[in-house]
């Protein structure tokens, strides 16, 4: 007969059981080898940290800066810090206990609820009239219209549907600590070399004392250990905290690591303002949900394979988080879908700093719904735009084919935004777009463009500048309303305009400047160089990166990936290097990806497995241009040296007392000059007129012919011509081949004193010019080139540390727990309230489908490899417990107890350790206990495989038993088939001479659903792997990381030639492989092995490194 324990009772330790039997006779001498952590094991460790700093350290070199010229291989350290979340392998029910859920209110003005057609009362009606008559289309379309009056709609006032919801409050534990600087250390050249020649150095000493030469030095200096290599976040000695404070979580800061987190995001985001007090830190969070309603399309089942169908059962996902997913997106349509993303972006909104901005992706089928989402959780008034984006290519349909998506972009508070203005350079071609259509020659005259220079515009900046005319006038009453004149004319604004610069200095500046230009119609106008801003803003249609997927150096590996150049200029606009940047919805990570390229602190979150490993190897293995910090004492917080560029404007020119003191200065000589050539003109022509009269061109004389050489006559400054005229006096020399006189226009094709006059006039009225454009340039406002920082040559940049976190899954409820529910709210109200208590505790992650579960153990029992199977006798409901879920016998007779996974979730440590303190209660003593799951997170997998005094078996569930509903053709689920027996992963250690360790691993076994048997994965199944060779036991520091289904130009291979010259490339290779590089035993003398297939499940394995005995 069982033993009932009370159920508010605590679960049994896992510390070592008594040996006493006096004292617990009813006891099993079974547990885990991993001990709980206590406070006298605490002070322990503190005692021992203590009595170890009075040892001797080894000596270790100062950092040293790599010699001039030589390159350093970099990463980004964030000077920001960081709540010590728990770390995966500290976690026990007493340092880390469950907690209340957090619960969260709506206050909309505008709220989706689920209403049902009013009319759905004349339903009765309709299937009466139907029945009565014989016409089968009139029954179709009765049909139909039942469908239509049963289906839910959106209703978007009233508050009919829940205004509020209730989210777990988790920690997020810490897994993996990834340090690409520290795994990539291992392999460079100059690392390898430094440990030769201290081995060198060693040898060299154990020779000198053997000889007895004591006192002689080594000629050759030890190189630095870290040379060209910066030291890894993780290895650093202040982040390498006590055991007291590292399990006293959220309450130490550490040094920013970045974070890439598996698990629902809504858990992530309560998770970050409710345990870490996050609010208000986020800079600017990206949302990239999915478009549509299809399933299989939007879900990516396996790490090397993009092309996935929708409704294609073989493309249909396995992982069970994956089903939950979709089920909370898409189960009740665009309601649920709606449903989803307003809980999200309610939590997003308080992450928000008060400057930040929220960045939805989204396609035309839900733009306007999820704007309406958007405005009643961020306001209306914190709209900012929508952005519209050219995709790779047309999405066919039968109408017109869509050839973009949509970015809404919203502001916590639109009055404080943080924005940085984005430009983009502008070509010759395109200033003869916008409207630059004339031309300013090398000799200073103006003239419309040619056709043929229209059609051909690129090389015109060798032949003059391009230039547009503008209103130096603008509407309305203003101080500046006075004429104004110039070259002998006299300009008025108009009735009700006022000139835009000041008089009468500001307008005296801008013409003597030579920026304003007189009309043939006598009309002023200002003038504008296409060299005064080369640069057009970015707008919100963002056609120049059509196309722009990804580069070369970063290819897509994603179903659903978005484009870097989208993310980038969304987070160049609204953040500044060292902000922080949230992703709820990672995929292959690329805004985490970019965030790095650019100096920002990122988190970013995925519920899928497979996208997690696919982010977790793109980052690992990227690598960028290293940019100069402004001020490099303050890091990135100062920013990055950007590229500025003048902007001038008439503002500027009009306020610019510079242009009066090179007017004064130069002016004179340009009036001696004039005088010069008119004194030659007169003499020159004294004589005689020229044959044809002069035509003045501009100013107040235009259209009149002057007499030149007649007394009185003289040409003003404005009205010199920048060609010596063909008629005037000079010694010509005409080109080769070249036979009309009146052709010759260029200045050195002539001579003469006249034509000296000439020369010096123009060369005079240039110099002045030029002064007047430096000065404009100098003086003008500088815009800042966000998305052009300066690059460091001689620094190459890898990605910054990162921890790879998971989302803990609640506890699954007893099956006694799920008979007692009640119903409340809505659900009581409802005729269905069984279902919907189904569908509430499901989503809450717990599950009421252990039933349905159980029958089917009973039945098919659990399939071994070879065809073995487990076969169960009976299985009977457990009373009294909360993760032992049933009891029964084998067909063999051995007593076995079951403990059920999360319907959608990873079977966590935490039930682990509550089902064996059950367990350890029971009696007669169960001889087996077998833990059921879709999914196994791997530090449970651990300690299940190290249980002593039972036999612990895990049993992978058919993810078949939650999909059937989801597949096109329903398939008919045979017998042995939703179980089967998982070994542990196949790893060999092999320990080498010289004191040296060396890892292979095989991979492991997994159920094929398509044979329908369980088969060995082999290493042909292996995504990747990584080896911690001195793992502490609390999370998974890779020294080495590998990437065996890696193609030639796949992963470390991916990282730049320059910083692929600084690593040995055979070694490098080696990472591609199965094979670990040879290693030596770390201080904990513990290995860990994780190994993730290519469904992103993973398996982890810990090896203790014992001395091999050596043969006598």
């Amino acid at each position: 007969m069982a033993k009932a324990t009370p159920k508010n009772s605590k679960p049994k330790s896992l510390a070592p059981v008594p040996e006493d039997p006096t004292t617990d006779t009813d006891r099993p001498d079974f547990t885990l080898k991993s001990e709980e952590v206590t406070p006298d094991m605490l002070l322990a460790a503190s005692k021992a940290a203590a009595a170890k700093k009075t040892k001797p350290a080894k000596a270790k070199a100062a950092p040293q800066t790599p010699a001039t010229g030589e390159p350093q291989v970099l990463a980004y350290r964030h000077a920001d810090r960081r709540k010590n979340n728990p770390e995966v392998g500290l976690v026990n029910e007493a340092s880390d206990p469950e907690q209340a859920k957090t619960p969260w209110a709506y206050d909309p003005h505008l709220d989706p609820a689920l209403q049902f057609d009013s009319a759905r009362a004349g339903a009765e009606k309709l299937i009466e009239d139907a029945l009565a008559g014989s016409d089968p289309a009139a029954m179709r379309n009765a049909l139909e219209e039942l469908r239509r009056m049963s289906a839910p709609y959106l209703q978007w006032t009233g508050k009919s549907e829940r205004t509020s919801f209730e989210v777990d409050t988790v920690s997020l534990h810490v897994h993996e600590r990834i340090d690409a600087m520290s795994i990539l250390s291992a392999v460079s050249k100059r690392h390898i070399a430094q440990q030769n020649a201290i081995k060198r150095e060693a040898a060299h000493a154990s020779n000198t004392r053997a000889t007895g030469q004591i006192g002689l030095k080594n000629s050759e200096p030890v190189p630095n250990h870290s040379q060209g290599f910066q030291p890894g976040l993780f290895e650093a000695p202040f982040e390498s905290m006590p055991l007291r404070a590292a399990v006293d979580f959220y309450k130490h800061d550490r040094g920013w690591a970045n974070r890439l987190v598996a698990g629902d995001s809504l858990l992530v985001m309560n998770s970050l303002l409710q345990k870490e007090g996050m609010a208000g830190q986020v800079q600017m969070i990206y949302i990239d949900p999915p478009y549509g309603i299809k399933y299989g399309s939007n879900f990516q089942p396996f790490t090397n394979k993009r092309d996935v169908k929708d409704r294609s059962d073989a493309d249909l996902t396995q992982e069970p988080e994956m089903i939950k997913a979709f089920r909370d997106t898409w189960e009740l349509g665009i309601h649920s879908y709606l449903t989803y993303l307003r809980d999200r972006l309610l939590l997003a909104r308080d992450l928000l700093s008060e400057t930040g901005s929220v960045f939805v992706q989204i396609s035309d089928e839900n733009l306007h719904r999820v704007r309406m989402v958007l405005d009643e959780i961020f306001g209306a008034d914190n709209f900012v735009s929508i952005i519209t984006y050219s995709t790779t290519g047309g999405f066919a349909s039968a109408t017109l084919s869509r050839t973009g998506d949509y970015i809404l972009w919203y502001a916590k508070d639109v009055s404080n935004v943080k924005f940085n203005r984005i430009y983009i350079q502008k070509s010759q071609v395109d200033a003869v777009l916008d409207d630059y259509d004339q031309l300013e020659e090398l000799s200073g005259l103006r003239r419309p463009l040619t056709q043929a220079e229209k059609r051909d515009p690129t090389r015109l900046n060798e032949i003059g500048r391009c230039f547009t005319d503008d209103n130096p006038t603008s509407q309305g009453e203003g101080v500046a309303t006075d004429d104004f004149t110039m070259a002998g004319l006299t300009f008025h604004p108009g009735p009700s305009n006022h000139w835009k610069a000041p008089l009468p200095h500001g307008m005296r500046r801008i013409a003597l400047s030579k920026r304003l230009i007189i009309t043939p119609k006598n009309k002023l106008r200002y003038l504008r160089y296409f060299t005064d801003f080369d640069q057009r803003p970015v707008t919100n249609a963002w056609f120049d990166i059509a196309g722009a997927v990804q580069d070369r150096a970063d290819p897509k590996v994603y179903v659903v990936q978005t484009s870097n150049k989208i993310i980038e200029r969304c987070m160049l606009m609204t953040t500044d290097p060292g902000d922080l940047v949230l992703d709820p919805t990672c995929g292959s990570g690329t805004t985490a990806y970019v965030a790095e390229k650019w100096g920002r602190r990122w988190i970013t979150c995925d519920t899928s497995r497979v996208a997690i490993t696919l982010a977790k190897q793109r980052l690992m293995t990227a690598s960028f241009d290293y940019y100069a910090l402004r001020y490099p004492h303050e890091g990135l917080k100062g920013g990055f040296i950007y590229k500025t560029v003048p902007h001038v404007t008439l503002k500027s020119i009009a306020n610019n007392p510079e242009i009066d003191a090179i007017y004064e200065r130069l002016h004179p000589g340009i009036d001696a000059a004039l005088a010069g050539l008119n004194t030659a003109l007169n003499a020159s022509f004294a004589a005689g007129p020229p044959a044809n009269a002069f035509t003045v061109t501009e100013g107040a004389r235009k259209g009149q012919k002057l007499a030149l050489g007649k007394k009185g006559v003289a040409l003003l400054e404005w009205e010199v011509p920048f060609d010596y005229p063909a008629d005037w006096p000079a010694d010509r020399t005409l080109p080769e081949g070249n036979t009309e006189a009146n052709t010759v226009a260029a200045h050195g094709a002539v001579t003469g004193p006249m034509v000296d006059a000439f020369k010096a006039f123009h060369t005079t009225r240039q110099k002045m010019q030029a002064e007047m454009d430096r000065s404009i340039a100098a003086q003008a406002d500088n815009e800042t080139l966000y998305d052009q920082p300066e690059k460091t040559r001689n620094k190459l940049r890898v990605s910054g540390p990162f921890t790879v976190e998971a989302v803990p899954f609640p506890t699954v409820l007893s099956l006694e727990e799920h008979s007692t529910h009640i119903p409340r709210g809505l659900e009581a109200n409802s005729a269905n309230s069984s279902a919907l208590a189904d569908m509430s505790v499901a989503r809450s992650g717990n599950t009421s489908r252990q039933h349905t579960w159980r029958d089917e153990l009973l039945k098919a029992g659990i399939r071994g490899k070879g065809g073995q199977m487990l076969k169960f006798a009976e299985l009977e409901v457990l009373p009294g417990t909360t993760c032992l879920h049933a009891s029964g016998h084998l067909d063999t007779g051995e007593r076995v107890v079951i403990s059920f996974g999360p319907e959608h979730g990873a079977l966590e440590q935490r039930q682990v350790e509550h089902a064996l303190g059950e367990a350890a209660d029971l009696f007669p003593r169960p001889k087996m206990i077998v833990f059921c799951a879709f999914a196994f997170d791997p530090e449970a997998a651990k300690d299940i495989d190290a249980l002593k005094g039972i036999t612990a078996l895990k049993a992978q569930m058919n993810t078949d038993l939650l999909t059937e509903d989801l597949k096109k053709a329903s398939s008919k689920s045979t017998t042995n088939q939703s179980f089967w027996l998982m070994g542990q992963p196949d790893v060999h250690l092999t320990a080498l001479p010289g004191g040296l360790w060396q890892v292979e691993v095989n991979g492991f076994d997994y159920f094929d659903t398509a044979k329908g048997e369980l088969v060995s994965g082999g290493k042909t199944k292996i995504a990747a792997w990584s080896l911690d060779t001195d793992y502490d036991g609390r999370s998974l520091f890779p020294h080495q990381f590998f990437f065996p289904m890696a193609g030639k130009d796949e992963g470390w291979m991916k990282l730049k030639k320059d910083i692929r010259a600084e690593l040995d490339e055979d070694l490098l290779k080696h990472f591609v492989g199965t094979v670990s590089l040879p290693f030596e035993a770390g201080a904990n003398a513990t290995v860990a092995v994780k190994i993730v297939d290519d469904r992103g499940i993973e398996s982890l394995k810990v090896m203790k490194l014992t001395a091999p005995t050596v043969p006598t």
